[in-house]
């Protein structure tokens, strides 16, 4: 077998130094992208909790209004006023605990949200640590840079 053929140790090593750059590459990608949907999920729930607080609040105005509205037909004007406010409270109490509980919902959700950002961050700079403690001072190896030159890959594209 002639020696034209078969490849030397050094564009072995600058083949897999590529192909490793390659993977690493992919897998950040991929995490974003994964990352990317999951924080979107996160706003479209926040938008509909959001939502259904706005909708509780209306079914508590009609609540009020047919509180108000049947406590007026009523003949005795002081029964009415204390009827009408137990009422009202009792509606208030029960409007007010499921507002609450959306509320802690929407601020799990964010909470996640913000996880979902730092957990990114806190690899990315992990990641070019380790790059670095293996000889490319900027993420990238001289290897692998001549690998991409030897295989027409320009540089930084």
């Amino acid at each position: 077998m002639s020696s034209c053929c078969s490849p030397t140790g050094e564009e072995m090593s600058n083949q897999t130094t590529f192909l490793d750059t390659f993977k690493s590459g992919s897998k950040r990608f991929a995490t974003l992208v994964a990352d990317t949907g999951a924080k979107t999920m996160l706003k479209t729930d926040v938008a509909f909790l959001e939502r259904d607080i706005k909708n509780r609040k209306h079914t508590f105005g009609i609540q009020i209004y047919e509180i108000l509205q049947s406590n007026t037909k009523s003949s005795s004007t002081s029964d009415t006023v204390f009827s009408a406010s137990d009422d009202i409270q009792t509606a208030f109490e029960e409007c007010k605990l499921d507002v609450e509980t959306l509320e802690k919902k929407i601020e799990k959700k964010r909470e996640e949200m913000v996880n979902i950002g730092d957990g990114q961050q806190q690899q990315q700079p992990q990641q070019q640590q380790q790059q670095h403690d293996e000889g490319g001072g900027d993420g990238e190896s001289v290897s692998g840079r001549n690998a991409e030159l030897e295989s027409g890959i320009l540089p930084g594209y």
